[in-house]
């Protein structure tokens, strides 16, 4: 695709606008009557002769391809101002809509009253919770305290009863044994000394030399050392049988006993260092989440006062909403509720503006980024912007209840907009151009007309007009390109002819083949390919005098028994067409391809269908 306008500066860009929409508004002219003719190239005196009110000449021009669209002006930065609280609130102040402000001024004063008495009740709540946290913090401190002073005791009195063990195994026991051992044995002693005492006073009493008495008395001794030998022996093995079993238990129980309290410390103190541990958490975390609703109910207070984050307009939500959804209230008011996260305003920065605009689905294929475009925005006065195309939409968008069948793609259009005081939401209609026509012949469009397959020009011939067929390459809404049918000069009319004006008379086959046409067995014209450009030697010698029918020619497209035709009920204007689907395009916004495209097959293009909206 070309772009006839990508190159020119722009003043030359918006002469040619300038003169495009000239030509439109020349164009509706003559098809209401006015006086239009078209004689690039040719002199006043010239012009004077080959064309009248309702005739031009076939001549080449150059003239662009173009689509239309309609959409508004959206800004290129915007920030949305919604209710920053998390309840109902009521406007106690506004800026009025539409002033410009600047960062940091107060756009909205929402009412915080009821903010206020929850910041006074929450005070107090945080002031019993830091009492109640410290409080814990100081049993939890204590607990670890009892704790160590608990353990070293259970600790001490697991080494006090180990060394009571080692004192009785080592000391006690041991010197209790050799004491039990010594008596008994200072009992063996004594009672072999005194049996062999006794033995030798027997052997005295018998030889007369000791008394019976002293003998008597030696016996009494030795039946008192087998008694203390007997008690020896039996506090020996007494000892050693049973109490020196029992102290060792004894002792060993009570390592155990303390080894056991020792542990039953451990786990007391691990647990009620966990309760008072997880009352100090507890009370923190109570703590910190008044203050956290503490700061928040502060942070909402401030909020209640609105400043705005950037320079911009003044735009409020309730005139976004009835825009994009229709009726709604009117606008914001003091005293008017609004709830959470309500949209409020809208601060566009005007000093960059893009163009949003919806293009048909059948041409949207069409627009790529950085194409040229023109944008008109009658708020300003019908003044037209220069733009370029930024993006094309990645889905495309229903018409709506309207017309459900609809499929457009919304295109946004960077605007060069210089010190032009512009504001969202103004309507606006963007010219893009698709292609360019250079160089070639062309009429006006209103000189076309269609027959069934068949698009012919009306030519004078003596005081009537005759049909002409023609093979018609790319237009726009204003002018078509002739690529066979009609050489550079030729008159054609500019208007629908009265029945009494045509000439009653069929088709001319060499014409017919010369604009790309054929007729079958039946005498039906058929699209053929193919076809050169200008009428040239055998082509116009075949073409019928002017005002003379030709003889042998083909009946007529759309009626093939019928004697000539080419009145009012048999032509259609192509123009006429041409702008009821412009109309239709206006009110339906759906744009179609505005061109045909190279050597078409007239078969398969009887008529123009739905044309886009294009401009000169």
């Amino acid at each position: 695709m070309t772009h006839a306008r990508s190159k020119r500066s722009e003043p030359r860009s918006r002469r040619a606008l300038a003169l495009n929409w000239l030509l439109i508004a020349a164009a509706g002219l003559v098809a209401a009557g006015g006086i239009f003719a078209v004689s690039r190239g040719r002199s006043p005196t010239d012009q004077a002769l080959i064309a009248t009110a309702d005739r031009t000449a076939a001549q080449k021009m150059s003239f662009e391809i173009t689509s239309t669209a309609g959409g508004e002006l959206e800004a290129r930065n915007k920030v949305e101002i919604r209710s920053p609280l998390d309840r109902e609130s009521t406007i106690v102040a506004i800026v009025p809509e539409g002033i410009r402000v600047k960062k940091g001024e107060t756009l909205i004063q929402l009412n915080a009253e009821e903010i206020q008495d929850k910041i006074d009740e929450q005070t107090t709540r945080v002031r019993s919770a830091r009492a109640e946290k410290v409080n814990a913090q100081n049993s939890y401190d204590i607990q670890v305290v009892e704790n160590t002073t608990k353990l070293r005791q259970a600790e001490l009195d697991v080494e006090v009863a180990n060394l009571d063990l080692d004192q009785w195994r080592y000391g006690d026991d041991a010197s209790k044994k050799q004491e039990l051992d010594l008596a008994v044995q200072k009992a063996t002693v004594e009672l072999e000394r005194l049996a062999e005492r006794y033995a030798r006073s027997q052997e005295l009493v018998a030889e007369d030399f000791l008394s019976k008495n002293e003998m008597d008395s030696d016996e009494a001794a030795y039946i008192q050392a087998i008694s203390e030998y007997q008690k020896a022996a039996l506090a020996h093995s007494t000892y050693a049988e049973f109490e020196s079993k029992k102290d060792e238990k004894t002792k060993y129980s009570a390592v155990e006993k303390a080894v056991a309290e020792l542990e039953r410390v451990k786990l007391n103190n691990v647990s009620e260092l966990e309760i008072k541990e997880s009352k100090r958490d507890i009370q923190t975390s109570e703590f910190e989440q008044a203050e956290v609703l503490l700061a928040k109910l502060r942070t909402q207070f401030e909020n209640a006062t609105i400043k705005a984050p950037q320079d911009g307009l003044v735009v409020y939500g309730t005139s976004v909403d009835r825009n994009r959804w229709g009726g709604g209230e009117g606008p914001f008011q003091i005293g008017q509720q609004v709830y959470s996260n309500q949209l409020l305003m809208i601060l566009p920065d005007t000093s960059e503006m893009v163009a949003s605009v919806r293009i048909h689905e059948s041409i949207a294929g069409r627009i790529t980024p950085g194409m040229p475009v023109d944008v008109k925005i009658d708020a300003a006065g019908g003044r037209v912007f220069a733009g370029t195309v930024e993006s094309i939409g990645v889905m495309a968008e229903s018409g709506g209840w309207r017309d459900p069948n609809l499929r457009e793609y919304t295109v946004r259009i960077g605007l060069e907009t210089g010190d032009a005081e512009l504001k969202p939401a103004m309507r606006c209609e963007a010219r893009v151009v698709m292609d360019g026509v250079e160089d070639a012949l062309g009429i006006p469009l209103q000189a076309i007309f269609s027959d069934g397959p068949v698009r012919f020009v009306y030519e004078a011939r003596g005081g009537k007009f005759g049909r002409v067929p023609v093979r018609v390459g790319r237009r726009s809404d204003t002018f078509a390109e002739i690529k066979a049918g009609l050489d550079a000069g030729d008159i054609v009319l500019l208007r629908e002819p009265t029945p009494g004006e045509v000439l009653s008379e069929p088709w001319n086959g060499a014409a017919l083949t010369l604009a790309g046409y054929k007729t079958d067995d039946k005498g039906q014209v058929l699209a053929e390919g193919g076809g050169g450009g200008g009428r040239e030697g055998a082509a116009r010698a075949n073409r019928p005098a002017r005002g003379a029918p030709a003889a042998g020619g083909a009946a007529p497209a759309s009626e093939a028994g019928r004697g000539g035709g080419g009145g009012r009920g048999q032509g259609r204007s192509e123009a006429k067409s041409e702008t009821q689907a412009v109309v239709a395009t206006k009110v339906e916004a759906v744009p179609a391809v505005a061109a045909d495209t190279e050597t078409p097959a007239p078969a398969e293009t009887p008529a123009p269908a739905e044309p886009a909206k294009t401009e000169h």
